[in-house]
């Protein structure tokens, strides 16, 4: 069971800044009976628990030495261990592992080829105009409707590589959100707008948010507002994902995500506060706070 004091900690030195050395310490600065130094084993574990976090894979042998070693010679401080989840997360295996989640999350299981193959042979079958394609490839044609659906599939197949390259956490969920390979088989606009809030703001609408949201998704009469979503109008899906995703309740999400990714808990009310008032209030990144979360004592010490 989790040591209810390791949750206490981790808030308590959400506030203490550049002094993260004292998150190790108990009150008083007094340091844990026995000393503060960890084992061997707790140092491989945590080396080992973060790899498979972040990239999937256990680390090699090599790998498992030299980043215990590391941390064995800085001391296991909070910083140390921040050193190598940063390093874990500048890797190509930390991005692939994200999307995959995302995708396995938003998408229902499928894969993003999946879901545009089975997309594209519907409308290949159904359109006249692009009936005549023979491509191996069912969204490969010429026809506009599935020249759309291939742009689209090959931009959210790039989203490891754009995160990599620095766009945020946000950006991508935000293009998925947009991706008619995302909504076109959610039913009707009542359903899309419950499967926006589920997959992007990890609850169910409630109270009038699904009529709001669906008069967005149905679309008002030019520019005048369809809905009213956390006191904001909008009058088209874009609206929509704009006034999801640049509410602080988008962040609350994200922050309660990675808890409940990595920590297997949900934030308390000060984690929550604290690092949803660090992200930025509009294309906010994962990123600090997952690095915050793996480097704390409770991740350290499960």
């Amino acid at each position: 069971m989790r040591n209810p004091t390791l949750g206490v900690c981790l808030a308590a030195c959400l506030l203490l800044g550049p002094w993260l050395a004292a998150c190790d310490d108990t009150i008083g600065g007094h340091t844990p009976v026995g000393g503060d130094e960890a084992s061997d084993a707790a140092l491989e574990r945590f080396v080992r628990r973060a790899y498979l976090d972040l990239s999937g894979l256990p680390p090699a042998d090599a790998d498992l030495a030299a980043d215990a070693a590391t941390l064995r010679t800085a001391g296991t401080t909070p910083a140390a261990r921040r050193a190598l989840v940063g390093k874990l997360m500048q890797q190509a295996a930390w991005a692939n592992v994200w999307v995959e989640e995302l995708d396995n999350r938003v998408l229902g299981g499928e894969t993003l080829t999946s879901r545009y193959q089975f997309l594209c042979s519907i409308i290949r079958s159904q359109t006249t105009g692009c009936q005549s394609c023979v491509a191996a490839d069912p969204c490969d044609c010429a026809c506009p409707e599935l020249t759309v659906l291939e742009s689209e599939r090959d931009a959210l197949a790039t989203a490891a590589s754009d995160l990599r390259g620095g766009m945020s956490t946000s950006a991508v969920e935000r293009r998925y959100a947009m991706a008619t390979g995302y909504f076109a088989l959610a039913g009707a606009p009542e359903s899309r707008a419950r499967a926006l809030f589920v997959d992007f703001l990890g609850r169910p609408t409630e109270g009038e948010e699904t009529e709001n949201a669906r008069a967005m998704i149905v679309g008002g009469l030019g520019t005048s507002p369809a809905g009213l979503l956390f006191h904001r109008h909008g009058a088209s899906y874009a609206d929509l994902i704009d006034i999801v995703f640049d509410d602080e309740i988008y962040r609350e999400a994200v922050v309660a995500s990675v808890f409940d990714r990595y920590l297997a808990r949900q934030p308390s009310s000060a984690e929550r506060a604290h690092f949803v008032n660090a992200l930025a209030a509009t294309n906010p990144d994962a990123r600090p706070v997952i690095e915050a979360v793996l480097s704390s004592k409770e991740y350290f010490e499960p």
